[in-house]
């Protein structure tokens, strides 16, 4: 995981730091896919405000924090530059090469002088092909990388540097700890990586599904005498995956626990104490007013939110490199995968998150060891029954705006639900005089919206008519 800087004052010894603010933003390329598998991951970061970043064979330098640094190089790749252009409303231009050199865009093949790509675009990673060789995507960092590997928790991008911070700082603390996510995000993977790097690493971690057990075995489950999970923990962590699903007398007992320290064991009269570190996750709203509140205040002590993959487009390529290096680990060797078909894994939204994508890999390597064609579709269940592709000049200003309120106002559901691209959801969106982006809203509106709403930024993305992406990373950059 690499990274030069464009930019004489910065070196890879300057000070690791939060970005404050849109503007002081960078725009970074990662490289998703590269011949030599060690680059992938690879990245060079602009400096804020600084010019075009002109691309090439020999240019600009990808370099590393463990040293070293190196252009793209591959034959395929044109000596002439395509140049990145950064605008001041944070979108970015992509100005064509006069080579015969294929550019792809989001799996697109580009053609003429070029194209504009706006800010949410930007955001949402641009995945860009060069001379079928190499992939690379464009997007945003907010901190600069740094050298912080957490067992299990893969990624260059921002976010994933973010989760590793946020993993050590709640590792350093015995409170309780409320993981959020989508399905499929890396919960479990988390909760192992805060046990291992704690102070109680030595003792046991104990994992709970609370969804996979009866109702009527969940408190001995947990407070059996001798054989529940608190008794199996000693001094260790007790993980209780899905906590949304515990039953309501589970939870008064929970409560208890973090109450007193101490629990009752199933048939005796006796309490014991409960040595024990707690970390919870849920990939639901536990503010519906089914949980009991009072034990989600206390487990709300320390919450760590974790990105959906379709945040952390820059960090596929090194995950896809992780499977592909596992599958080689067990079985001996990894058949190569196209970059097609590798492409196609990049532009993807992930509706199941980095399981899925491990589950994906996984079935394309066993496809490829038997020598079977490496169909998308078939690898991917879904996908195949998605609506065909659509002309926009077929889509009426009603149809897409029935898509986004049909679909919480998300882009990605939206354009599924259309049959039209991502990027071309982007556009629809762009021209159409009802939907406002979330540059044009005053903050007192938007905070005036979510008040109204109890916070639910969904409902608030279809108050304000915005999409709730972009509603979204408007309230993290603000601390909403």
């Amino acid at each position: 995981m690499s990274l030069s800087l464009i930019d004489a004052e910065n070196t890879l010894a300057s000070p690791v730091c939060a970005l404050a603010g849109r503007a002081a933003q960078r725009l970074a390329l990662t490289i998703l896919w590269h011949p030599q598998p060690q680059r992938i991951g690879e990245q060079c970061i602009a400096a804020p405000g600084s010019g075009d970043i002109e691309l090439n064979r020999f240019a600009p330098l990808f370099g590393g924090l463990a040293g070293g640094a190196q252009p793209l190089g591959q034959r395929r790749i044109a000596r002439d530059a395509l140049r990145l252009r950064r605008h001041r409303d944070h979108g970015v231009s992509l100005l064509l090469p006069k080579s015969r050199m294929r550019v792809e865009l989001n799996g697109a093949m580009l053609a003429g002088a070029g194209t504009r790509c706006t800010a949410e675009q930007v955001d949402a990673g641009l995945v860009i092909g060069l001379g079928g060789v190499v992939l690379l995507c464009v997007h945003w960092m907010d901190r600069l990388p740094q050298d912080s590997a957490i067992a299990g928790v893969h990624g260059v991008g921002s976010a994933a540097i973010r989760l590793r911070e946020l993993i050590r700082q709640v590792a350093a603390t015995d409170l309780p700890v409320l993981l959020l996510g989508e399905a499929g995000s890396g919960k479990e993977l988390a909760a192992q990586a805060i046990h291992h790097a704690s102070a109680r690493c030595r003792s046991p971690m104990v994992t709970v599904n609370m969804a996979t057990v009866a109702e009527a075995q969940a408190a001995p489950e947990l407070f059996g005498a001798g054989t529940g999970a608190l008794a199996r923990v000693d001094d260790g962590t007790l993980f209780l995956d899905k906590i949304g699903t515990a039953p309501q007398a589970v939870q008064a007992l929970l409560l208890r626990v973090l109450k007193t320290g101490q629990y009752r064991p199933a048939g005796m009269r006796a309490n014991e104490p409960a040595r024990v570190r707690l970390v919870v996750a849920s990939d639901h709203d536990l503010h519906d007013g089914s949980f009991n509140q009072s034990l989600l205040r206390r487990l709300e002590a320390l919450v760590v939110r974790l990105p959906p993959l379709r945040e952390r487009r820059c960090d596929i390529g090194v995950l896809v490199l992780h499977f592909m290096q596992a599958w080689s680990g067990r079985t001996g060797s990894a058949p190569a995968l196209p970059l097609a078909f590798i492409s196609q894994l990049c532009n993807y939204d992930w509706p199941g998150n980095v399981r899925q994508l491990g589950s994906v890999v996984q079935r394309a390597l066993s496809a490829a060891q038997a020598g079977q064609p490496l169909a998308f579709e078939a690898l991917v269940p879904g996908v195949a029954g998605r609506p065909a592709r659509v002309r926009l000049g077929k889509l009426s200003g009603q149809a897409v705006l029935d898509a986004l309120e049909s679909n919480g106002w998300l882009i990605r559901n939206a354009a599924l639900a259309l049959g039209v691209s991502r990027p071309s959801m982007y556009k629809l969106i762009e021209e159409h005089p009802a939907i406002r982006q979330i540059g044009q809203i005053a903050p007192a509106e938007i905070a005036a919206a979510l008040a109204a709403h109890g916070g639910d930024a969904g409902r608030c993305a279809a108050a304000l008519r915005t999409p709730s992406e972009a509603l979204r990373r408007y309230l993290r950059r603000h601390g909403g």
